[in-house]
């Protein structure tokens, strides 16, 4: 299943749809005039001309474009790899967001403004939905002996790249898990509430996480229903391609 960007403004990357989870037609994901897509901070993709592409895709097939900036979500990194205390993290990780909006406002500029809206990772918490989502995650992640597990596989994966690139970590592992783990939870609870505030599906420039693709799959019971409704579209960026 191959969609690439069409965009001919000026020389963008091609954007290439990789596979969906669920798995569904074009038909049936192009039906959905709503998407979003989460920003990481530290992930080079979404810099310059690949993060304008990825935008591209974006406004050439959805009507309405969510961008949420994960920067207050990034103080658990803060944590494992600088040592912060929770509050110094999240100063930092907000810092971190204010320098991406500085750096990307002339690429939103030129984005049609009835198309596109910029969040901050902040203002989702604040949400019923979030609070409800979260709130039965942390249940279920307490007294399902499988979802714990799963959750605690994919903080694990994220700790092994990690530390394959060399990065020093301020905290033992255990903790390093335990902290990626309550990442995790938290950035799935904020999925399932744009999931019940209409946006059901969701674009990113990498694989699924795990646990997810098992939630899709209908795995585990009880999680919260915004989960079991949202589309993940994973998305590969390449090469330059003249218009």
């Amino acid at each position: 299943m191959t969609l690439d960007s069409d965009s001919t403004k000026h020389s963008l990357h091609k954007v290439t749809m990789v596979k969906t989870t669920p798995k569904v037609t074009p038909e049936k994901l192009f039906s959905h005039n709503k998407c979003y897509m989460g920003i990481s901070l530290t992930n080079p993709v979404f810099q310059g001309d690949a993060l304008e592409s990825l935008l591209h895709w974006m406004t050439d097939r959805f009507q309405q474009c969510l961008v949420v900036v994960g920067d207050v979500l990034y103080r658990y990194n803060e944590q494992i790899f600088s040592g912060l205390d929770p509050e110094k993290a999240q100063t930092r990780a907000q810092r971190l967001g204010d320098a991406f909006i500085e750096q990307t406002k002339e690429i939103f500029q030129s984005l049609p403004n009835d198309k596109v809206k910029l969040t901050r990772w902040q203002y989702h918490l604040q949400s019923p939905e979030f609070l409800k989502s979260k709130e039965r995650l942390n249940l279920l992640f307490e007294s399902d002996t499988e979802f714990q597990p799963a959750v605690q596989r994919d903080a694990f994966s994220f700790i092994r790249r990690q530390a394959k690139q060399n990065r020093d970590f301020a905290v033992p592992t255990e903790k390093a898990i335990e902290l990626s783990s309550q990442y995790l939870l938290e950035e799935i609870a904020v999925f399932s509430a744009l999931s019940e505030q209409g946006w059901h599906v969701e674009l990113y420039p990498g694989p699924e996480l795990k646990v997810l693709i098992d939630i899709a799959k209908g795995k585990y019971r009880n999680v919260p229903k915004g989960l079991t409704e949202r589309i993940n579209v994973e998305l590969s960026v390449g090469e330059k391609v003249e218009p």
